[in-house]
């Protein structure tokens, strides 16, 4: 019986899963991005600024998005991605950053053990 394998909701066994997994290089377009991500693993894209992330029970990113915000004294405005033109698959979530947000929410991430993976500027 084929099928994706065992489901965790182990958040260190998330986070090295995470860990293992080869990291996206030059994407086409958010579709790519978004096939690219895994639980415990979020791309930046520089050019753009907009950080691109997935969230499971086990390991939210939007929660520590919401903590790191509500310290700076601002609220976060994700945007939920879709894999169809009907707006009925969702995808990836994505966000906006200024460089102070970026680089709160880089600390975070390092610190809660997340995946950074960023787009090389042109």
């Amino acid at each position: 019986m084929a099928g994706i394998g065992p489901v965790t909701t182990n958040r260190n066994d998330l986070l090295r899963r995470a860990g293992a997994r080869p990291g996206i290089s030059a994407p086409k377009n958010e579709l790519e991005i978004f096939c690219s991500l895994c639980v415990g693993r979020v791309y930046y894209r520089d050019e753009t600024r907009i950080l691109y992330f997935v969230d499971s029970p086990a390991l939210s990113v939007t929660e520590i998005v919401d903590q790191v915000f509500r310290g700076l004294g601002q609220s976060p405005r994700i945007r939920q991605l879709y894999m169809d033109e009907h707006n009925l698959l969702r995808a990836a979530l994505c966000l906006k950053l200024t460089e102070e947000q970026r680089k709160s929410l880089f600390a975070a991430f390092t610190l809660t053990g997340i995946h950074i993976t960023r787009s090389r500027k042109r």
